[in-house]
């Protein structure tokens, strides 16, 4: 779940329900909006404390419980409640992350499985999957693996059919490749076992293509983003083309990418970058290959995170320094972005935000 999930349902159940959005940051806050879709606004629905350091969110694929990580040393993660009213959160329990510097954690496509990956810092990068009870609590991890020191796990989520698990090492650097059991939720090297990257690019963040054919990961470090091939029959990454994700005249000193995001009418690709304060645009063609459009830069002060709505018309983006979120509206045809209105204040320096629907009142 990449910060943006359409609940299952009918195309009518799915217009009915109310777009809910959750802020997370380094402080001990998760905060609830109401997305006004029409005014591009984000109107205050509660907050709750939900430990130190909850970097980022996921939750089921029915969009009962909501997941958080604490980044800290050791790590932990948390379960939660969902109204399906209000957005209101409330406690489940929480367990270990088995790791340390907690960066990520997604949900597989069953929702029975949590899978979380373990930063490590210069120690080992781990990932483990947790059960989700039919209540939303969580048991003890049934699976970990490691990946080494230095390798810096930065997400994890499977593939599409629910299959393979991807996970980007920073550190690497390289892709890791995993053989996912969703009946038992472990997981086992694929072979190969890791796609390699380039030398210092720094793999962070990963997302597919709506057709299954392509996966792109941005690259932290050396400031690009890669195209692969997907076979997923196979579950085997082959890379396709490397691009930059700033202008060639930019000052590199500072920046860093962080998120990325396939549109989903998988004819636009967005990236962030921070210290350039800018969001990549680039279109898709039907091989996968990408086409630069531009950078916005309006309203963006350190894009840790954005998202998508599910409807693919509004861009939200997480801006850490300023500690707002600024809403954009996506331009369907050349998929530049317009500002709507000013940003909000969140209440946290944000490193995610994300969209999720509910019948709501």
């Amino acid at each position: 779940m990449l910060g943006v999930f359409l609940a299952a349902g009918s195309t009518v159940a799915q217009e009915s329900r109310v777009p809910f959005v959750y802020v997370s940051g380094y402080r001990p806050e998760i905060s609830i909006f109401r997305l006004d879709t029409a005014g591009g606004k984000l109107i205050p629905a509660g907050k709750i404390d939900p430990g130190p350091e909850p970097s980022f969110l996921a939750w089921d694929p029915a969009a009962r419980f909501l997941f958080a990580i604490n980044e800290t040393d050791p790590g932990r993660v948390r379960s939660f409640r969902i109204d399906q009213a209000s957005g209101a959160l409330t406690p489940i329990n929480d367990v270990p992350s088995t790791g340390s510097i907690t960066a990520h954690l997604s949900t597989d496509r069953t929702g029975k499985w949590l899978l979380v990956a373990n930063y490590g810092d210069l120690k080992a990068g781990t990932i483990a999957s947790f059960p989700i009870g039919v209540d939303g609590r969580l048991g003890a991890a049934v699976d970990t693996r490691e990946f080494g020191p230095g390798s810096m796990a930065h997400q994890i989520r499977t593939d599409p059919s629910n299959r393979f698990v991807f996970v980007p090492l920073k550190g690497g650097p390289a892709v890791a490749q995993l053989v996912f059991d969703e009946a038992t939720g472990r997981m086992k090297a694929n072979m190969p076992p890791q796609i390699a990257a380039a030398a210092g690019a720094g793999p962070r963040h990963l997302d597919f293509h709506p057709n299954g054919r392509f996966a792109y990961v941005i690259n932290e470090l050396d400031l690009t983003l890669t195209a692969y091939a997907y076979d997923g029959a196979s579950g085997v990454l082959r890379e396709l083309q490397v691009l930059p994700t700033l202008p060639a005249a930019a000052d590199k000193v500072g920046a860093s990418g962080a998120d990325v995001h396939v549109h989903r009418s998988g004819r636009l690709l967005y990236g962030s970058n921070r210290g350039h304060d800018s969001i990549v645009i680039y279109r898709l063609g039907d091989d996968g290959r990408m086409t630069l459009v531009g950078h916005e830069s309006r309203h963006i002060r350190r894009p840790r995170n954005f998202t998508i709505d599910p409807t693919g018309t509004l861009m939200l983006v997480a801006n850490q320094d300023a500690a707002n979120v600024t809403i954009f509206r996506i331009d369907q045809a050349s998929g530049r972005l317009d500002p709507v209105g000013p940003p909000t204040p969140v209440g946290v320096n944000p490193s995610f935000v994300g969209v999720v629907m509910l019948p709501g009142k």
